[in-house]
């Protein structure tokens, strides 16, 4: 209705039905501008509207709206008037309303295409019966100054969920504490969500105004009300509900474990808060916003889809840095979905290529289309749900494409048959079932709350867990075998999951106790399997030991076996210890996917394994677990180079991970660094899957995809089926329909080191390597000089005892520019000085103890540098480390390159200049990116990997001198390096998207 008398509206007299239909009282007084607001030529005419008791309503015609909803609110506050005052005019057309009780706050609609969230502000302008004048001002005020979905909200809710977390005495535990409030402020979220859609007693403003009546009436909102409305109503049909729950009007039975006892709240009791921690949150946070319960809705709303921004704020910086937890964009969760399902659709059901497209992407089904019922998927790190609402969404697309129908049933048969989702924390979980739940609130249209379906149970679906490490599997890759539950306890356990699904009430509790007994009984059978493959391995290992060779001497047991023995006995004492907790609790002490979704491992896997792993780094991990991955995955090992910069990516073991969760034909689409098609360490997961998988796409995201992950993240979206290949496929370097972007053949990914994923460049990549040789055959790149303490050794100012420093900064094509200088602490011979100059000794003799501790440092003089021989070679070439291009200098011999700097010692300076007018010529910036790890902004690390596998012209050739030349008089070198390397025309193009 509001929509229509706005479209109608084009002059301040309409305003009053605007008004009226809000619940005011019309009226209609000219006000003389002049009289009211000074000179202006802005306003035309105005007058007073509409009225509520004291409270008024001013209208203004003017050109520009803005200006004259200020003026006249500032006019109102000066006077200490109760009013609101709203303009209209401009171009376009819109209604600008504007209050000032405390600061002046605006809020703009348009006329003729008012947002969602727009309509909600004018509806939260309507009085309350009663509502004084003043209170109806302020709240007035707060109404306009509600925000729309920006970071300020995520701010908001972390500070409000701070503060309830400080507010409660107990448990003693923060980390509990943090999560029983995480829990009821998820639930106030879910009831602002399903008030949007009128479901509480046919009120958008229902929970607000049922903290008026707790704070009217002195009562306890928390007690009497909030808890009433979660446990007594929500998750009750209404012929059992008592009289509290009945009082608090027409509420739906929704079912869902969001309106059940948490595992902390049955340990610790209900956590509650006063009615004032309450207000708090309700003006801070839920008031100050607006709420859409569709995913992905226009306009200034919080919809579901923000969830896991939300998730994401509520992290502290550390930890989601150690769980590698970042909230995907939804757009590019969509794509991912559509391009693993096409995938899924060809070598799974053996659906047509272009009829799988067409599908997907156009809803074109095929005739007869195949059966989607049987297709799971899997988001193994589910996050706050991203990855299973977006196939939820697709799914519920395909089939709906193919006949199906309707769309909520279609919805609730997915989500009973197909998603399966497991994350490490419980928050995680939580949100995960939330989403699914509004997802399906979102398509329920039906105004009769009594003909409301109940939401269905998914704690069989959605699970608690760690995907990645269980005693049994790392049991399995011991014992050098895999365990599987009997088939009858299999079909016991996906009867009591289909069961548990719909259920409610007493019910619904009796299936769950069967669905946790028939994961125990699984899980029983699993450790017991594991146990006896272990203490078999065991007896094999001293039995060999025990043998005797030729001479009559008992064999033993070399260090690889002895290692080998180490892990088996710690592996059993695992499961052992599991084997007791399970006799003394009673359920599965671990998740495994094994015992919990056994079902679908018996099938094969998963048809489908999507997401966003953790991507976390080597150094954030503990040693242990770093041990325990090698043991378990054969791709998690370090590159050849030593350092953490060498040691694998978590992503690696949660790729090859879900190859070992599909089923044969299933396809994984997961979201990895971009960086495991270039880098070293990466080197035996590339290998595996270019020969043993067929790899759809290899598609590293654009940079403007790659800036709305709001954290320094390099993706690359990796789809591959879990298929032999043929020789014959492409792997797209793009998302979307396959037939419309670039593919490379996957057989050129079959070769050693990087992918080369532009398509046509791996060709001159290969043919240089052969023609030519490369940088590594003449030389060797090294880092700089590393001080292991650059706030000791690297000062502002020249100083006795320094030499002039150059960093990756400081470098550009032809030039060296030294911003800082470093402490020099060696001789000419390039060993440590055995007693340093007085200059020297008053900086850092009382830093001697730091100094050993550097992790480089072994023996000598404390204040020695490493890896200088940068530092003292007379003839050098210098990079920087980080860039968009390949850039290079001959420095000067007193300059001394730093540890973000990188360079090759050459023997005179002809060859010097001759590479760096190599380096500089945009073909070898476009080889080098071709190849090296991508950061942030359009740069990549030419690190000395990259530099060394280059290719370079003969040494003793003409090209090499005339090289020699263009870098001694710092002249571009493009024309002769091209013709050198015999580039033609299409090898240009093919190279000049990264030439920079």
């Amino acid at each position: 209705m509001l929509r229509d008398i706005l479209a109608r509206t084009t002059q301040i007299e309409g305003l009053r039905e605007l008004f009226g239909a809000l619940g005011y009282e019309a009226a209609w007084e000219p006000v003389p501008v002049r009289a009211w607001l000074g000179e202006t030529t802005n306003v035309d005419r105005a007058a007073l509207i509409a009225r509520h008791g004291a409270f008024r309503v001013f209208a203004l015609a003017a050109s520009t709206p803005e200006e004259a909803a200020r003026a006249a609110a500032r006019r109102l506050s000066a006077g200490a008037e109760r009013g609101l005052a709203c303009a209209l005019g401009g171009q376009p057309p819109r209604l600008v309303c504007a209050a000032g009780p405390v600061g002046l706050r605006m809020a703009t609609i348009s006329l003729g295409n008012p947002s969602g969230s727009a309509l909600a502000t004018l509806e939260r302008l309507a009085p309350a019966k009663g509502e004084s004048a003043l209170a109806l001002s302020l709240r007035i005020g707060e109404v306009l100054a509600s925000e729309g979905v920006t970071p300020r909200f995520f701010r908001a809710f972390r500070r409000t969920l701070d503060r309830l977390t400080d507010r409660l005495p107990a448990p003693r535990s923060r980390v509990d504490r943090h999560a029983l409030a995480l829990t009821a402020l998820t639930r106030v979220l879910f009831l602002y969500f399903i008030q949007s859609k009128g479901w509480l007693n046919g009120d958008t403003r229902y929970v607000a105004r049922l903290l008026d009546r707790a704070l009217a009436a002195r009562r306890h909102f928390h007690r009497s009300f909030l808890h009433a409305l979660c446990f007594g109503a929500l998750n009750r049909p209404p012929a059992e509900r008592g009289a509290a729950a009945r009082a608090l009007g027409t509420i739906p039975f929704l079912n869902g474990g969001l309106f059940e006892p948490s595992v902390l709240e049955r340990q610790h009791g209900p956590a509650v808060w006063g009615n004032s921690d309450w207000r708090d949150a309700f003006d801070d946070l839920f008031e100050r916003f607006h709420f859409s319960v569709r995913e992905h809705d226009t306009g200034e709303f919080i919809a579901p889809d923000m969830l896991g921004r939300v998730f994401e704020g509520v992290m502290d910086p550390d930890e989601r840095r150690a769980s590698g937890t970042y909230y995907t964009p939804a757009s590019l969760v969509r794509e991912m979905v559509r391009a693993g399902l096409e995938a899924a659709l060809t070598h799974r059901l053996g659906v047509a290529p272009t009829a799988a497209a067409l599908w997907v992407h156009d809803g074109i089904a095929p005739r007869p289309a195949p059966d989607l019922r049987g297709l799971t998927v899997l988001d193994p790190a589910a996050g706050s749900g991203a990855f299973l609402l977006g196939a939820l969404d697709e799914l519920v697309g395909l089939r709906r494409a193919a006949g199906e129908g309707p769309t909520l049933a279609v919805k609730r048969d997915v989500l009973a048959r197909s998603l399966f989702g497991v994350d490490l924390t419980p928050t995680a979980v939580r949100l995960t079932e939330l989403r699914l739940w509004l997802a399906l609130v979102a398509e329920e249209d039906r105004a009769d709350m009594t003909l409301i379906a109940p939401l269905p149970n998914l704690d069989g679906h959605v699970l608690q867990g760690d995907a990645l490490l269980d005693p049994v599997m790392l049991a399995a890759s011991l014992g050098g075998r895999a365990f599987r539950g009997g088939t009858a306890e299999v079909h016991r356990l996906a009867v009591a999951r289909r069961t548990h699904f719909l259920l409610a009430g007493g019910e619904k509790r009796a299936a769950q106790t069967e669905l946790r007994r028939s994961e125990t009984a699984l899980a029983r059978t699993l450790l017991n399997d594991g146990c006896a493959a272990l203490e078999s391995a065991i007896a094999e290992l001293l039995s060999a030991a025990r043998n005797r060779d030729l001479f009559g001497r008992t064999r033993g047991l070399n260090l690889e076996q002895r290692l080998r023995l180490a892990r088996l006995r710690q592996g059993l004492r695992e499961l052992r210890a599991a084997q007791r907790k399970l006799r003394q609790e009673g359920g599965a002490p671990f998740f495994s996917f094994e015992s919990h979704f056994a079902d679908v491992m018996l099938q094969g896997g998963f048809d489908l394994v999507t997401g966003n792993p953790p991507w976390v780094r080597a150094e954030r991990l503990s040693p242990r677990v770093r041990e325990t991955l090698a043991t378990r995955y054969a791709c998690w090992h370090s590159g050849a180079t030593r350092g953490f910069a060498h040691q694998p990516d978590l992503a690696v073991a949660f790729t090859e991970r879900a190859f070992e969760l599909a089923r044969p034909g299933g396809v994984v689409a997961l979201l990895v660094p971009a960086k495991l098609a270039t880098s070293g360490y990466a080197e035996p997961l590339r290998r595996r899957l270019a020969h043993n998988t067929r790899i759809e796409r290899a598609s590293p995201l654009p940079e403007r995809v790659a800036q709305t992950f709001g954290a320094a993240v390099y993706p690359m979206v990796l789809v591959a089926a879990r298929a032999d290949p043929s020789g014959t496929e492409l792997t797209n370097t793009a998302l979307g329909a396959k037939s419309a972007t670039p593919a490379v053949p996957q057989r050129l990914l079959q070769n050693d080191g990087p992918w080369i994923l532009t398509p046509g460049a791996d060709r001159i990549n290969r043919r240089l390597r052969a023609e030519f040789p490369t940088v590594g055959d003449r030389w060797s790149p090294q880092l700089g000089v590393k001080t292991g303490a650059d706030d000791l050794f690297v000062v502002d100012r020249e100083c006795p005892g320094t030499r002039p420093a150059i960093r990756g900064r400081d470098i550009a094509a032809w030039c060296c520019r030294p911003r800082r200088y470093v402490l020099w602490t060696h001789g000419t011979d390039g060993l440590p000085l055995a007693r340093l100059p007085n200059e020297l000794t008053a900086r850092l003799s009382q830093h001697e103890e730091r100094l050993r501790r550097r992790a480089d440092y072994k023996a000598g003089p404390p204040w020695q540098l490493f890896r200088t021989g940068l530092g003292f070679a007379a003839h050098r070439v210098v990079w920087p480390d980080l860039g968009r291009r390949l850039a290079a200098a001959v420095p000067a011999p007193e300059l001394v390159p730093l540890n973000t700097v990188y360079g090759i010692a050459t023997r005179d300076t002809a060859d010097a200049a001759a590479l760096a007018a190599l380096f500089n010529s945009c073909w070898l910036t476009a080889l080098a990116r071709l190849v090296a790890d991508p950061a942030r902004g359009g740069f990549r690390r030419f690190n000395a990997r990259v530099v060394r596998g280059l290719p370079v012209p003969a040494s003793g050739s003409t090209v090499w001198a005339a090289l020699a030349r263009c870098g001694q008089r710092c002249e571009p070198a493009d024309d002769l390096v091209a013709d050198a390397f015999q580039l033609d025309a299409a090898d240009r193009r093919a190279l000049a998207a990264d030439s920079f």
